[in-house]
């Protein structure tokens, strides 16, 4: 009986061993990847370049906040009951419209970003799917979303990745394009 189970765990042992051997793991930091990328940093100065406008747009609101605040209070000592009233249902809507503002130019920021990066991580998808098969990984997982506590440095594959991405995007759309 001894002898059987001690043949068993044995062979557990060395098929386990043996399918271990076979099992190649990569690990990814999607986001280095996505932002430090040329296709990442493209996207990154188009969305600076279409929300530069935003930003102007909503400095200014702020300023002029900012300066009926100050008038308010100094004035709010010798205006009457009802100006100050007024003063301050004016700050209140100016307050609510820059709100407004700025709720409305995050969702155009969230789907212009999404915009942008949609192609990107699609193709990264297909360049991590082909990495993984010309260099026989097991699987490839990504450092951050997966909830890895910690891999080894030989595992991770980011800047290998980066780099097939850069090479696949230069030949998908070309240097200058999208």
């Amino acid at each position: 009986m001894k002898k059987l189970l001690c043949l068993l765990v044995g062979l557990i042992v060395f098929w386990g061993g043996a399918s271990m051997a076979a099992t190649k793991i990569g690990v990814v930091n999607m986001q280095k990847v996505i932002s430090q990328s040329e296709p990442g940093q493209q996207a990154l100065a188009k969305l600076k370049k279409k929300t530069k406008g935003m930003k102007a747009d909503l400095d200014k609101q702020k300023k002029e906040l900012q300066a009926l605040r100050e008038e308010l209070q100094k004035q709010a000592l010798v205006l009457s009951q009802e100006a100050k009233q007024d003063k301050e249902l004016e700050f209140r809507k100016k307050v609510r419209d820059y709100q407004d503002t700025w709720q409305a130019y995050q969702r155009k920021i969230k789907l212009e970003e999404q915009k942008l990066s949609r192609p990107i991580i699609q193709l990264l998808a297909e360049v991590i799917k082909n990495y993984a098969k010309k260099n026989g990984y097991t699987a490839i997982w990504d450092m951050r979303a997966s909830g890895l506590l910690y891999a080894n440095e030989k595992v991770n594959i980011t800047n290998e990745v980066m780099a097939e991405l850069n090479k696949a995007w230069k030949k998908k759309y070309g240097k200058g394009k999208k």
